[in-house]
C-alpha cells in the first residue's frame, strides 16, 4: 500500500455499466457518489459497456475521473434462456455469472497495481464478486439491493411458473455469494438500517455501514407551473421487471377503484423502454410515454405521484425525486422501505389495492393535504437525503476500510 496519508486517496469505482445517462436508479447512485468523491479524492472508473457507443458518454464523466476504462460485455439475448437453464445446476447465481469475465478481473488487478489504488468502491454483487482481485487496495461492497430479498419477492409475485421456479432457485446461491463478499470486503454498504440488519443476519462477520440513496436537491426543485387537475403519475425504468410489474398492478387492481369514483382521472406512465404489456395499457385515460428527456416536466404536471411497487429491495430513487419536487406521494411499504416516511405527514402508505386507491382519491380531492405532504416531503429530503450530506457517510466508510486494509498489510509485513 502507499504510505499513510490524510489527504487525497485514489478511489477506483467499479460498476457493471456506464453510469451515464442517468436513466435508472443504479446509475443515479453510482454517478452522484462518484461526483461527490471526486471533490475530495482522485477517482478512477472501471466499468462494463453494454454497447460500443457507451464510450460516447465518457465526456460527461471525464470532469470527475482521472481515468476511465470500459470493458465490452456481450450478453446475447437469444441465448439467455439457455444460459438461465444451465445455471439451475451451477453453484453461482445467474445474475453474477452474466458479469463474470476474465478480462474484467485482469483489468481490475492491473489498475489497482499500476494506479496504486487505495480503495475500490464496487457497486452491486455483480461487481463485488471481483473482490479476490483487489490486490493491496481496500474493498468496499456497495450492495444497492440485498439480492436474495429481491429474488425471493420475485419468486412470490411472478405469475409464470418457470420464472417462479428459477427465481426461487437463486436465493440460496445469492446468500452464499453475499456471505463470501461480506467476508472478503473491508466494508459493506447497505441502503437502509433494515437491510443492514438482514445482511448481518446472513453474514455476521461483515462490517456494514448504512449509506442511503438521495436526491440532487438543486436539480429536483419544486416547479412554479400549475398541475393538471386529476392527474396521476407513475414513473420509473420500465425495462426493469419490478417497475413494469408495478405499472400493470396499478392498472389492473388500483385504477378501476379510482375510476369508479373519479372517471376523468388520468394516469401517466412515464419511463424508458416499457415492455409491450405496459404499452398496451395506453388509451384515452392512460398515457404511456416511453422515454422522456426531462422527467421534471411530468412531475411538475402531476397532482399525485404513485409508487405501487410489489417487488424490490433497497431504497427507491423515484420516491426521493418526487418528494424533492414537493409532490404528494402514495406508495406501498415496499416502495417506502428504508426511507424515513411518516404516514400522513410526508407520504401516504398503503399495501392493499383498495386502500391505495382510497389514498390516491383523497389526495386528488384535497389540495390542502397535497400541499402539506409536499412541503413536509421536500423538507425530509433536504434534511436527510441530500447527496452532499449522504456522501459524508460514504467518506467515513472509505476511511475505515482504508485503515483496516492498512492494518492487515502491516500485519502481513506488506505496509
Amino acid at each position: 500500500m502507499r504510505p499513510d496519508h490524510r489527504g487525497r486517496m485514489r478511489i477506483l469505482t467499479l460498476i457493471s455499466r456506464c453510469p451515464w445517462p442517468l436513466t435508472d436508479g443504479a446509475g443515479i447512485r453510482d454517478f452522484n457518489l462518484l461526483r461527490e468523491a471526486a471533490k475530495r479524492h482522485d477517482v478512477f472508473l472501471l466499468c462494463f459497456l453494454f454497447k460500443p457507443s457507451d464510450r460516447d458518454h465518457f465526456s460527461h464523466l471525464r470532469p470527475y475521473c482521472k481515468e476511465i476504462v470500459g470493458i465490452d460485455l456481450v450478453r446475447p439475448r437469444a441465448t439467455m434462456p439457455a444460459r438461465a437453464a444451465k445455471n439451475l445446476v451451477m453453484k453461482r447465481p445467474f445474475i453474477t455469472e452474466e458479469y463474470r469475465r476474465p478480462n474484467m478481473a485482469a483489468a481490475l488487478a492491473r489498475m489497482v497495481a499500476e494506479r496504486e489504488i487505495d480503495v475500490i468502491h464496487a457497486h452491486f454483487l455483480h461487481m463485488s464478486q471481483y473482490h479476490p482481485f483487489k490486490g493491496q487496495a481496500a474493498f468496499v461492497h456497495d450492495a444497492h439491493n440485498l439480492e436474495h430479498v429481491l429474488w425471493r419477492r420475485i419468486a412470490r409475485t411472478v405469475r409464470n411458473p418457470l420464472k417462479r421456479l428459477f427465481a426461487a432457485s437463486q436465493c440460496a446461491k445469492l446468500i452464499r455469494l453475499q456471505q463470501e463478499v461480506g467476508v472478503g470486503s473491508e466494508k459493506c454498504v447497505t441502503l437502509s438500517d433494515e437491510d443492514r440488519t438482514e445482511y448481518k443476519r446472513i453474514c455476521p462477520e461483515a462490517d456494514i455501514a448504512t449509506v442511503p440513496n438521495g436526491a440532487d436537491v438543486a436539480y429536483w426543485r419544486p416547479s412554479q407551473s400549475s398541475s393538471e387537475p386529476r392527474s396521476i403519475l407513475y414513473f420509473g425504468n420500465l425495462s426493469w421487471e419490478p417497475q413494469s410489474d408495478a405499472a400493470l398492478y396499478l392498472h389492473e387492481t388500483i385504477l378501476p377503484a379510482i375510476w369508479a369514483r373519479m372517471p376523468d382521472a388520468k394516469l401517466y406512465i412515464v419511463g424508458q423502454n416499457p415492455p409491450d404489456s405496459v404499452r398496451r395499457l395506453g388509451g384515452e385515460r392512460v398515457i404511456v410515454t416511453g422515454f422522456v428527456p426531462d422527467m421534471r416536466d411530468y412531475l411538475a404536471r402531476a397532482e399525485v405521484v404513485v409508487m405501487p411497487l410489489r417487488i424490490g429491495a433497497g431504497t427507491k430513487h423515484r420516491v426521493f425525486q418526487a418528494l424533492a419536487m414537493q409532490k404528494p406521494v402514495v406508495c406501498t411499504p415496499v416502495a417506502a422501505e428504508g426511507i424515513d416516511l411518516i404516514h400522513g405527514e410526508t407520504a401516504l402508505i398503503a399495501e392493499q389495492p383498495e386502500e391505495f386507491a382510497s389514498h390516491t382519491l383523497r389526495l386528488l380531492q384535497d389540495p390542502e393535504l397535497r400541499a402539506k405532504l409536499g412541503e413536509h416531503g421536500r423538507k425530509l429530503v433536504l434534511d436527510r437525503y441530500d447527496w452532499r450530506s449522504i456522501y459524508d457517510r460514504l467518506e467515513a466508510t472509505f476511511q475505515d476500510a482504508y485503515r483496516r486494509r492498512r492494518a492487515q498489510s502491516r500485519g502481513n509485513g506488506l505496509g
